[in-house]
């Protein structure tokens, strides 16, 4: 009687268990097609805090900083039609007027799709972990980490649930950002989310009444390149914008010639539907042998190849590819010196080997960046087949560095943009490498191997007019001779966009060319030969 009566109970107690669960099951978590809210943004690490609202649709979203003084407001673009818009509203007070807003607009592009601001995060990736008690009162509780070579992340989300319309309620969202790298916090926010609605006006996208058309910035498409006047303004302003100064009118009228011909190359380009787009830049006016002066790079004898080999099979290649992270950026690490620009001297191959030997040293020391002289192989390299300012090749360079090393930008001195007299015998240190390794060619995964493991690298390629006029996108150039290779720049890291992978490369001419100094260039096909020689730096 007993074992029965024991048996009814723990039945009793199994269904009992099995309607709690029940009673517990939740609908998936997901935000609702259209909403708004208020939000107070607070960042741990900075002090910084922030007022935000926002409105979201499937198509538009808007978001407001500093009690409304500054709004975003974008209307998301796609391949296959239009490629959306995107306006910024804020205040400008000047000695003739004050808090006039100013409207900024910006037309999606092939290249540069207009996208919607997100603040909410996706929330297929949260897991459910209990229950909380907030301000709010009884919440539910998600999390979702996500960790990679590069960073840890951390996001905690507490939501309510409407059991009317079963739809949920954000309250509170704290994201956390780690490098395990280096070893730091690199970021720390707390979202605090109050009148939360499912419901948007569409007013509140609406933006006449800013005068946006009339302020928008210049746009090289609206210039009519068979309007003499028109090119007349355009190139008038390009001097005014990069200080230009020619030595008399015949110099003026071939400039102007130069810049009228890149000029309908850029606008015929971005016309079509291209990955990447073109630009008017400080190289827009000129002669393609004073850009040559902008590469330098000597090819490397047949033959000539790294003293360190490899150190991975094809099927280990194979191996360590199924765990490399889907984007890597050494940027992060802080193992990058800022981008530099060579100017007329054609030293290209003096930036990429000293950017690798950087980033090589910097590893070897726990992530301590030197900035090394790439002036003393300027200098002092002649000897091993190089000729300073007249170009060098990447072989050369390395040899070089191994029986003398680099000194410092402190003591050596910074770049000069000349040949200049040798000072390496009155260093009191240098950094001499052990050697240099080929990274099996033509491989994208052998290539992101090294990258993750050894880099940055070294890489050749073959820089065409296109590159000259590059703004943005990922540049995929068929006019590219992988196989005339002419100017020498660093790997840093890979990327994806819109399901096209691409390299993130450090170029040397200046910040104000490409995308702060750096481009994107397609892993397709050994794009403008990036695959063809690539190194890096062994200590």
């Amino acid at each position: 009687m007993f074992l029965i009566t024991l048996k009814i109970l723990f039945l009793l107690a199994a269904t009992a268990a099995a309607k709690s669960i029940k009673d517990e099951e939740l609908p998936n978590l997901k935000w609702a097609k259209q909403y708004s809210f208020e939000a107070t943004k607070s960042s741990l690490t900075s002090g910084l805090v922030e007022d935000i609202s926002y409105w979201r649709t499937s198509k538009k979203c808007r978001i407001d900083y500093n009690k409304g003084a500054v709004k975003m407001i974008a209307e998301k673009g796609s391949r296959r039609g239009g490629h959306g818009v995107g306006y910024k509203i804020y205040p400008v007070t000047t000695e003739q007027y004050t808090n006039e807003m100013k409207c900024e607009k910006r037309e999606g592009t092939p290249a540069r799709l207009v996208k919607l601001i997100d603040v909410l995060p996706s929330t297929s990736d949260f897991t459910h972990v209990g229950k909380d008690i907030l301000d709010a009162g009884e919440v539910q509780k998600f999390i979702y980490e996500e960790d990679d070579i590069n960073d840890k992340s951390k996001k905690i989300l507490w939501a309510s649930l409407d059991k009317k319309s079963s739809s949920w309620i954000p309250v509170k969202l704290e994201e956390i950002e780690f490098n395990p790298w280096v070893g730091n916090l690199k970021s720390h926010y707390v979202w605090n989310i109050f009148n939360y609605k499912t419901e948007v006006d569409s007013e509140v996208f609406d933006v006449e009444k800013y005068n946006c058309d009339e302020n928008k910035r210049d746009d090289i498409s609206n210039i009519d390149v068979n309007n003499k006047l028109h090119v007349e303004l355009a190139f008038k302003k390009y001097k005014d914008t990069h200080n230009k100064q020619y030595k008399d009118e015949d110099e003026h009228e071939m400039r102007r010639k130069i810049f009228e011909k890149n000029l309908r190359l850029i606008q015929e380009h971005n016309r079509k539907n291209n990955s990447y787009i073109l630009g008017i830049n400080k190289f827009s006016d000129q002669t393609p042998e004073e850009m040559q002066r902008r590469k330098g790079l000597i090819r490397r004898k047949a033959g000539e190849v790294g003293n360190v080999p490899f150190p991975y099979t094809t099927s280990k290649i194979a191996e360590i590819s199924e765990t490399l992270p889907k984007q890597y950026d050494l940027r992060l690490f802080g193992i990058i010196s800022p981008v530099g620009d060579q100017e007329d001297c054609g030293s290209c191959w003096t930036f990429g080997t000293t950017a690798a030997v950087e980033g090589a040293l910097a590893r070897n020391n726990g992530g301590r960046l030197l900035r090394l002289a790439n002036q003393a192989l300027i200098d002092c390299a002649w000897g091993f087949g190089v000729a300073g300012c007249e170009g060098g090749s990447d072989t050369a360079a390395y040899r070089w560095m191994m029986e003398y090393g680099l000194p410092t930008v402190e003591e050596y001195g910074p770049y000069r943009n000349k040949d200049g007299f040798c000072e390496i015998e009155n260093m009191t240190q240098t950094y001499r490498i052990k050697g240099f390794t080929d990274v099996t060619p033509f491989s994208v995964e052998a290539l992101k191997v090294a990258l993750v493991n050894h880099g940055p690298l070294s890489v050749s390629i073959h820089a065409t007019d296109v590159l000259k006029m590059y703004t943005g996108g990922i540049l995929y150039d068929p006019s590219c001779d992988p196989s005339s290779l002419n100017h020498e720049v660093t790997l840093v890291g890979y990327g994806e966009q819109d399901g096209d992978s691409y390299w993130i490369v450090r170029n040397s001419w200046g910040t104000n060319w490409g995308i702060d100094g750096y481009f994107h260039i397609s892993t397709r096909d050994n794009s403008c030969g990036i695959a063809t020689e690539p190194t890096y730096v062994v200590f």
